[in-house]
């Protein structure tokens, strides 16, 4: 199985979340015992070479102090991929 390249938002959102944790004095292990998966699926969050979830970035906000659209701030928004043409019912 191939890995799919990860996108400009995965990278973005994989930044803040370290930032967010350094300035928290908090290290990987310790943020993965509030996300309750291990730290190297939380170095897969922060390099983005894992997305992310709604729900885990969710809890990252709220261990991490931040409103949830601060991960989402500075992004390159020319980067968001085009309309996705909506499946047709016959």
């Amino acid at each position: 199985m191939t890995a799919t390249p990860a996108s400009p938002a995965d990278d973005h959102i994989g930044r803040r979340i370290r930032h967010a944790r350094t300035n928290a004095a908090m290290t990987q292990s310790q943020l993965a015992d509030f996300l309750g998966c291990s730290s190297q699926q939380v170095h897969k969050y922060e390099s983005g070479s894992n997305r992310v979830s709604a729900g885990t970035l969710f809890i990252i906000a709220r261990v991490l102090d931040h409103p949830l659209d601060w991960f989402f701030l500075d992004a390159d928004h020319s980067a968001a991929p085009s309309a996705v043409t909506p499946y047709t019912i016959n």
